[in-house]
């Protein structure tokens, strides 16, 4: 795990002001999502099925990365068999732990699949999905820019 977290005050003053003009929560914390590497289908019949994404049709290995409202990476997991699920790579990979030290009303964005509000409920955080289509009034580009 390469945890990177940032205080809340970092996160404040290097959110994008895009990010803050639209209809997203400003107070997201951090975007997290689950990333997928294809692997080498393994000999074994069992270590095949665990590392089996249907998602993808094929053997990967998956991991957690969470990134700040302005683009920087704040989390990377260890990578796990393909078949967990994202709920469940959330809880085993570390990452709620990091949520301790996270403002009480901030939230956590993730797209509609990452079933973990019951999770953030515990450090009284909140689960902010954006809505499946959305045009962006500005380039994308202008999300991220560099930490001073």
């Amino acid at each position: 795990m390469i945890p990177i977290w940032p205080s809340w005050p970092d996160i404040q003053s290097s959110m994008p002001s895009v990010f803050k003009a639209t209809s997203y929560d400003p107070k997201s914390f951090c975007i997290v999502d689950a990333t997928e590497l294809r692997c080498q289908t393994p000999a074994s019949l069992s270590t095949q099925s665990q590392s089996y994404s249907s998602y993808k049709s094929h053997t990967t290995l998956k991991g957690l990365v969470g990134i700040a409202p302005n683009g920087a990476f704040t989390f990377v997991s260890e990578l796990y068999s393909g078949a967990i699920s994202d709920r469940q790579l959330v809880i085993e990979c570390g990452f709620l732990d990091l949520l301790e030290s996270v403002p009480a009303g901030c939230g956590i964005m993730a797209d509609r699949g990452f079933e973990i509000q019951d999770l953030l409920v515990q450090d009284n955080l909140l689960l902010n999905i954006p809505p499946l289509k959305v045009s962006f009034p500005f380039a994308l580009g202008a999300l991220c820019w560099r930490l001073v």
